[in-house]
């Protein structure tokens, strides 16, 4: 569901600016979703799908633009991607919180993001 409730934000989104704007349809919709957001696109492009019909969306695109996870090492100063872990063993891939550098703990600087960042309008 968290990516249905991603979605309703993006579509809600898009018909509040559209509408702010005085446009009488959105033809894309371009958003922005961090490699930490824990978003899987393919659903998330779904339930837009699903979201957009009868509204002003109706024949909108979704343009997605994947941002990579960042850290930033407060002992060693590191700061780039993060590891990934995959062992088939979890079914699926995931980042670590470790410093690939010095093996501390890590602040997220960068990738937990889902954010509308333009929409093209037809007034």
């Amino acid at each position: 569901m968290h990516e249905f409730s991603a979605a309703q934000w993006i579509v809600e989104t898009a018909i509040r600016e559209a509408s702010r704007l005085g446009a009488k349809e959105v033809r894309e919709v371009h958003v922005v979703i961090g490699e930490l957001s824990l978003l899987n696109v393919e659903q998330v492009r779904f339930w837009f799908d699903v979201l957009k019909e009868d509204s002003m969306l109706k024949g909108a695109r979704l343009v997605v633009e994947r941002r990579e996870g960042r850290v930033r090492c407060p002992h060693c100063g590191y700061e780039g991607p993060m590891e990934v872990v995959d062992d088939p063993a979890y079914h699926i891939a995931f980042p670590t919180l470790a410093c690939p550098s010095c093996g501390m703990p890590v602040e997220i600087v960068e990738g937990r993001d889902c954010l509308v960042k333009h929409i093209v309008v037809v007034k």
